[in-house]
């Protein structure tokens, strides 16, 4: 698995990146905070609920599932699309585990792109973050991907005055940011890395799988009941 400079992710391109992205320095987001424009209000966010935590699954489930993602990686877009629909039907939806979602931006487009997501309202995260993946493809190959991520959230209900808002928010780059740097001191590398916890205690790690019956077994190894045999 390589390692690529920020400079380097940014020339090539995120679709043209292997399976797993390695991770921009925090500070590249922190440096761009700081040059960005003032602060402005997000017309109806609230900021508590901008900032809060993105989990899906049981609070209090016996295991934990940190997932470290951006949303310009593409092999994170596979997870989503593949895995994610059969860990919620054998472990999250069984209350078995919990996904906590961290913004782990690997460049400055997936910067806005998880300031972006994170305006929209709690309800509408996993539907919007699951649009994200499924059409990266289009919006980042696009000459003006902040453009046409914009339109994308459009289809979901953020405007494009929001949107903008979003991006430009002091509070908001300062989480995002503060997401990144949380990750560096984790020691994650390269996207996606899960992070599986029990009693709140790291049990195992696995950077970018490429095996669900795998990850299903270190899942069940970890305390989780295993999925009823169909």
């Amino acid at each position: 698995m390589g390692r690529l400079s920020y400079r380097g992710m940014v020339m090539l391109g995120a679709a043209l990146l292997s399976p797993a992205l390695a991770l921009a320095p925090a500070s590249a987001f922190a440096q761009a905070a700081t040059l960005a424009a003032p602060a402005t209000a997000i017309p109806g966010v609230d900021m508590a609920v901008a900032t809060a935590p993105r989990t899906l699954g049981r609070a209090g489930a016996p295991v934990v599932i940190e997932e470290f993602a951006s949303l310009i990686c593409p092999h994170c877009a596979h997870f989503e699309e593949a895995f994610l629909p059969r860990l919620k039907a054998d472990f999250i939806n069984t209350g078995q585990v919990q996904i906590i979602f961290h913004d782990t931006p690997s460049n400055q487009v997936a910067f806005k792109a998880h300031i972006a997501l994170r305006c929209l309202p709690l309800n509408s995260y996993m539907d919007a973050r699951s649009l994200v993946f499924s059409t990266q493809a289009q919006w980042l190959g696009a000459k003006d991907p902040a453009k046409a991520l914009q339109d994308v959230l459009g289809m979901v209900g953020l405007s494009s005055a929001t949107f903008d808002a979003c991006i430009n928010s002091r509070p908001l780059q300062d989480y995002v940011a503060g997401a990144s740097q949380q990750a560096q001191e984790l020691n994650i590398e390269s996207t996606p890395t899960l992070i599986i916890r029990k009693g709140g205690a790291e049990v195992a790690r696995v950077a970018g799988p490429h095996d669900y019956d795998a990850l299903a077994a270190m899942l069940v190894k970890a305390g989780a009941k295993p999925p009823a045999k169909k």
